[in-house]
């Protein structure tokens, strides 16, 4: 009897169902997009019960189509959007707000507001992260004031998730709440060197304690699903980031990967010692397999592939992102045209959310392949931004970066990503890194598989790019980007 693992990969702007056979080989990919929410500037909001939806409907689709039997399915893995919050009533299972999405700046004055009582020193010295309106834990307290004023119960029935822990709980019908200690690292209330919630950040946050799930290691029996026939085990769990950081066999430190979704995140692998920055990127956990926990440093990039879903759905530039390889060799050359692609803010390490996209440069002669161009290059600018932070950190030299992500198959991208930065940039055969990861977590817990050496093996290279633009030449253009950073963050300040 052939055996399988299914991965499910709830991501920013899709869910995804991705079956593997036990070689970790795809045998099929069954996605749907769900709506994006926009309710004011800066707001940014899902349907947890629609991600619900798609999910059961796509593994069912996954089963159906495949003419598999529950009992084929070894387990199955989670991975996730992270930072993206729902609370929810644990009698009637309903959401009482739509999930505030990661993206989401609502709480950027409540922020503002505890910085001036230098809180954000003592959240960095506890969780890692910089205070932002990224991480859950302002959404959740948000969510919990607005239930409040709407008079809506909030009491011991009351159950926060990432969407980890909003799948888990469905899956099991209620009887798991639960989460991994990746998801819990990027709540900014979980403090991942004494591996609890924080009473000090509950505290200041206001959060009842009752609410949280318990955090488990990734590798690890989450319960059990019975909606597709059989029982089946739900054996792995983590954030997108850290599942495609597992995916890409980033086990060691200094070993980087750079994922190019909706967002950009860049990941340095810094061993098992919880090492603060001073340069404004996240200590974050990278994962705990078999009682082994890493930490990493990572950069994010709030707008990378949606930048080019607002060329294309908003500018209507083009009518599919696969175009925007060949438009970007169809620039002029002479054009230099800068994009700051800001359109929720600026993450690391700049972490400023009131900064609004801009466009400089126009001339006459500025045509939609030299905007299309820029945009590329702003992310390759941005990575640069981050690895320079991540060096002076660590005190290591990047000299590779394993990337995935949708973005990644545009050549003209991996060029202008490897000329800027001037780092061999490595694309993996499998891009489906995140949903891999996962299934790798499954196949642990399973007994699939007995250690992550053996993920390494299974890990292979499908192409790389190398620097071939004169560094003078890079050089003005990089001193170009951080000038025009700069301007734009004291425009808006």
């Amino acid at each position: 009897m052939k055996r399988y693992i299914l991965s499910i990969d709830q991501g920013t702007t899709s869910s995804r169902v991705v079956l593997y056979d036990d070689k970790f080989i795809i045998k099929s990919i069954q996605q749907k997009e769900f709506k994006q929410f926009f309710p004011k500037d800066g707001w940014v909001e899902h349907d947890a019960e629609e991600i619900w939806n798609d999910v059961k409907t796509l593994i069912q689709l996954t089963i159906k189509k495949n003419k598999l039997k529950s009992d084929q399915i070894i387990s199955i893995g989670i991975t996730n959007q992270r930072e993206t919050t729902v609370l929810w009533n644990k009698l009637t299972g309903k959401p009482l707000h739509k999930a505030i999405v990661w993206q989401d700046r609502r709480t950027a004055d409540y922020c503002k507001k505890l910085k001036l009582k230098n809180k954000d020193k003592m959240i960095q010295k506890i969780t890692g992260l910089v205070l932002d309106p990224y991480f859950s834990a302002t959404k959740i307290n948000w969510i919990l004031n607005n239930a409040r004023k709407k008079k809506k119960i909030v009491n011991k029935n009351i159950l926060f998730g990432t969407i980890d822990t909003w799948l888990l709980w469905k899956l099991t019908e209620g009887k798991s709440h639960l989460t991994d200690i990746t998801n819990a690292s990027r709540t900014m209330i979980y403090d991942p060197k004494k591996e609890k919630w924080s009473e000090e950040l509950l505290n200041l946050f206001n959060i009842d304690k009752n609410i949280l799930p318990e955090v488990k290691e990734n590798s690890y029996n989450f319960g059990t699903t019975k909606l597709f026939g059989g029982e089946i085990e739900i054996g792995g769990m983590a954030g997108d980031q850290q599942a495609a950081t597992i995916g890409q066999a980033c086990f060691s430190a200094g070993q980087s990967k750079s994922t190019y979704g909706t967002g950009c995140f860049l990941l340095m692998n810094i061993g098992n010692k919880f090492k603060i920055s001073s340069n404004k990127l996240l200590t974050t956990v990278a994962f705990k397999i078999n009682g082994k926990k890493m930490f990493c440093y990572e950069g994010s990039i709030f707008v990378a592939g949606s930048a080019i879903q607002w060329l294309r759905d908003n500018m209507l530039f083009f009518n599919d992102s696969k175009e925007t390889d060949k438009i970007y060799s169809q620039a002029n050359k002479y054009e230099e045209v800068i994009f700051v692609p800001a359109l929720t803010g600026l993450g690391a390490p700049h972490w400023q959310p009131n900064t609004r996209g801009a466009i400089f440069g126009l001339t006459r002669n500025t045509s939609q392949a030299d905007i299309i161009k820029a945009t590329l290059d702003s992310l390759s600018f941005q990575t640069l931004d981050l690895i320079e932070s991540m060096e002076r950190d660590a005190k290591i030299k990047i000299t590779e970066i394993r990337v995935d992500g949708g973005m990644i198959n545009n050549n003209n991208f991996l060029q202008s990503l490897s000329d800027v930065t001037q780092v061999k940039i490595i694309k993996p055969e499998n891009i489906e890194t995140t949903s891999l990861g996962a299934a790798y977590l499954a196949g642990l817990n399973s007994g699939l598989i007995n250690n992550i050496n053996e993920i390494k093996r299974f890990w292979k290279k499908n192409k790389e790019a190398k620097p071939k633009t004169n560094k003078i030449v890079m050089q003005k253009r990089i001193n170009n980007w951080k000038k025009t950073i700069k301007n734009l963050i004291s425009l808006n300040n």
